[in-house]
């Protein structure tokens, strides 16, 4: 019975598996790309705000807009303290999904490793049957020529 047609199988699944694994390593990575872009975005508005604020402070402001720039602070940075969470979250699903990747190569690796050496080894015993075949051949023409020699006397 051959190994082949199951190990292909198994090479076949490991692939597949192998690929699902880097495709969804990508979408991970975006994810967590785009999380970050987000809260340097948040980061950059924050620091914005807060000049042009300092700015209008100069200059004098009324008690309401004193009000109205800390509660738009409060929110703002609700929004990153959220975003950081989510970065976190995102580059942890990274790492996760990247060491699931990186067992998927492996498992792979493994499943080519053997397939090769089963080829070897079909490979191998196919020789030692053609080799086998050939020294039958020689072995019986030489009997042949031998009977001929012997009836030819």
């Amino acid at each position: 019975m051959s190994l082949k047609p199951s190990l292909n199988m198994l090479l076949d699944f490991a692939q597949k598996e192998s690929d699902v694994s880097a495709k969804k390593l990508g979408q991970l990575a975006s994810k967590q790309k785009v999380a970050a872009e987000k809260l340097h975005l948040l980061l950059e508005y924050r620091q914005s705000y807060q000049s042009r604020f300092q700015d209008a402070a100069k200059n004098g402001i009324d008690h309401i807009e004193w009000l109205n720039f800390v509660a738009f602070m409060d929110k703002l940075d609700a929004a990153i303290t959220e975003q950081r969470k989510n970065v976190t979250t995102a580059q942890a699903s990274q790492e996760v999904g990247g060491k699931e990747f990186q067992n998927c190569q492996r498992k792979l690796k493994s499943y080519n490793t053997l397939s090769k050496r089963h080829l070897q080894m079909e490979t191998q015993q196919e020789m030692k049957h053609e080799q086998k075949e050939q020294d039958e051949f020689t072995s019986n023409i030489g009997s042949n020529q031998n009977s001929k020699n012997l009836h030819n006397t």
